[in-house]
């Protein structure tokens, strides 16, 4: 985080309105408190887009072939748990905020939750100023379509290209992009015209994650405002742009028709996050604040398992991610 940028605008602010040097305190606390909020909102939103991104990048450990074409439209769906839909707050986790009505605790929705009627309170230089909870998409599941195209290259090598058009929910929306490359390592040890064996390859793949979250625009104000006061700050949405990076390993064995697979992969993403309404000085600092989440670089495990089923130049695949979220992939492919 810029801290001598974030100081200077709270100085700038507090030197424009005239408060008292406790402004200055009081506003820092303020921002390192919407900092917990938007991290707890957002978390759950950024765990499942690492989850989407990261799926089906292969269907099969084998090598398509030398210079052959795999062209694969994609239907991609992820249910939401309800755990992932809210989180719980305490007054103890904020240093201004206190929630309104007079409870310690309260569970308010996450990016993947849905209304919420909860109030916070807060002082600034003795002024009181009030703002309501983040509000979520309040959807059950998330799907997305997508194509996607591999391409075998020497040493039974293959590299893929995928492209997610925009998909909206409700004002909200997200948008998926990437590319892969895949290397069988059984070729070392395979023996001529061995058939009965597993497959075992390893995949190096890289996506970027665009997520725009709108809600209905709300006001950091005073609480009784006087007649021409304008907020301190009007917020309507959260953008979060991810960058992830996908490290598996993978086995599969066919059977007749049908071909199995299953994999181990390491996620490692990147997420960088801005809030979104008027381009007041205060949602500047919000936005100069929230740079602290974007060092959370994130490590996980994922596990998928899939079955293939083979006619002509034709194959379906069907695939389950299975770890923090359970995403669901089925594909058509088409092999040139």
């Amino acid at each position: 985080m810029n801290l001598r940028k974030i100081v200077y605008g709270v100085a700038l602010l507090s030197a424009s309105i005239g408060f008292s040097q406790n402004f200055n305190q009081d506003a820092s606390a303020v921002l390192s408190d919407v900092v917990v909020l938007s991290k707890g909102f957002v978390t759950p939103a950024a765990d499942a887009s690492v989850y989407q991104s990261s799926s089906a990048w292969y269907s099969s450990a084998k090598s398509i072939g030398k210079f052959k074409v795999d062209f694969s439209i994609h239907a991609n769906i992820l249910p939401i748990p309800n755990k992932q839909k809210s989180f719980a707050v305490d007054n103890s986790d904020f240093q201004k905020l206190e929630i309104r009505g007079g409870a310690e605790s309260a569970s308010i929705p996450t990016a993947l939750g849905g209304d919420t009627k909860t109030f916070f309170d807060f002082e600034i230089a003795g002024q009181g100023y009030e703002m309501q909870a983040f509000e979520g998409v309040d959807e059950s599941f998330l799907a997305h379509p997508y194509i996607q195209a591999s391409v075998g290259l020497w040493k039974e090598t293959d590299v893929s290209f995928r492209y997610s058009p925009k998909v909206k929910i409700d004002v909200s929306d997200y948008q998926i992009l990437g590319g892969a490359i895949k290397h069988n390592l059984t070729q070392y040890i395979r023996e001529e015209n061995s058939s009965n064996i597993i497959e075992v390859a390893v995949l190096l793949s890289y996506s970027k994650f665009d997520l725009d979250l709108y809600f209905d625009e709300f006001k950091l104000e005073a609480t009784n405002p006087l007649p021409g006061s304008t907020p301190l700050a009007v917020i309507n949405s959260i953008i979060v742009d991810a960058n992830s990076w996908l490290f598996q390993f993978i086995a599969s064995k066919e059977y007749r028709k049908f071909e199995f697979s299953g994999s181990l992969g390491l996620t490692r993403s990147d997420f960088k996050y801005k809030l979104g309404g008027d381009q007041g000085l205060f949602l500047n600092l919000f936005n100069d604040a929230l740079t602290t989440l974007d060092e959370d670089n994130k490590l996980g495990l994922k596990g998928d398992v899939g079955v293939n089923y083979h006619f002509k130049k034709f194959y379906i695949s069907s695939m389950v991610s299975i770890g923090k979220f359970a995403n669901c992939n089925l594909a058509l492919h088409y092999k040139i």
